[in-house]
């Protein structure tokens, strides 16, 4: 019952979120048409992308949510990377055309026409993406598709704080190129908030060690059990960003062999306490099996893994 009012919470605070974003969105394209400010017309593009964000987010949500079958034997955990991934590069590609529109409006200045209806949607849009900050964020969800939206969601906080500040300028003095410059702040803006997302996504799609995991302290916990005597083809990889999963041999004495099972629950125990790994393989063996895999350190250079 609870799993049930968990997702259903979940849901209700995507669907509030995304309601609330279209909502901006259409009141900032309707301003910025009305008015011909691009700053306000950019955050409404960059509206746009995040509805289009949150979107994906939820269905990635959902479908990470999904039970694994026998041809999706990890279920669809991935698809939670794959929409964050997505929504990342989408807003790039957005920010190069709100660069494209700025350098136009500097070679051609476009006047305002109603600096206080531009100000006063800023203003909607400024309260909308706190509140949207308030009802999407969970302590307890640290997925990255959520991360993802909170950081759209605080990146139109300040890009709708910047267009407030333009349109007082623009009331008081009258100077139009605040606009595009305004406008390729928030470009600027929205590529920055990307980066990460697109860096973490990757090295997920990559099979990398997890930011955070240190392979060396992970391989030094495994062999501080005293009945380890070594440890190789050891592997660590995120299955999204909320799934930390490992795999490694474990090399026992004979007389430790049969005892196997308990040992390797100690060092799963272990290493989820520690480095928050909840999924561990592990492959018992002989301590005169050879090692077969390698790692690689930066400087090519080899060593048994």
């Amino acid at each position: 019952m609870t799993h049930s009012h968990k997702h259903s919470g979940s849901g209700a605070r995507w669907f509030t979120t995304i309601l609330l974003n279209i909502i901006i969105t259409a009141a900032e394209f309707i301003g910025g048409i009305l008015t011909g400010y691009l700053a306000l017309i950019a955050d409404a593009i960059h509206n746009l992308s995040d509805v289009a964000a949150l979107l994906l987010g939820y269905f990635g949500e959902i479908g990470s949510r999904c039970a694994p079958t026998k041809k999706t034997t990890y279920g669809y955990k991935r698809i939670e990377v794959m929409t964050a991934f997505t929504s990342a590069v989408a807003l790039v590609v957005i920010a190069i055309y709100i660069f494209y529109e700025a350098y136009l409006r500097i070679l051609n200045p476009v006047e305002i026409t109603n600096p206080a209806l531009l100000l006063i949607i800023a203003c909607i849009g400024l309260v909308g993406n706190v509140l949207s900050v308030f009802f999407l964020h969970s302590p307890k969800d640290k997925s990255l598709n959520v991360k993802t939206a909170l950081l759209h969601m605080f990146y139109d906080a300040l890009s709708s704080g910047a267009v407030i500040i333009g349109a007082i300028i623009i009331l008081n003095t009258g100077w139009t190129y605040v606009d595009p410059i305004l406008s390729m702040l928030i470009g600027l803006m929205i590529i920055w908030s990307s980066i990460g997302v697109l860096k973490e996504a990757t090295m997920i799609f990559l099979e990398a060690v997890p930011r955070g995991i240190d392979y060396d302290k992970v391989k030094a916990t495994i062999k501080a059990h005293p009945k380890i005597n070594d440890v190789h083809d050891l592997h660590i990889w995120s299955l999204s960003s909320t799934n930390i999963m490992l795999s490694c041999h474990i090399c026992l004495d004979k007389t430790d062999y049969e005892n196997s099972p308990n040992i390797i629950r100690e060092i799963s125990t272990a290493l989820n306490d520690k480095f928050g790994i909840e999924h561990s393989t592990m492959q018992p063996e002989r301590l005169d099996c050879a090692a077969i895999g390698h790692i690689y350190d930066s400087h090519g250079e080899h060593h048994d893994s």
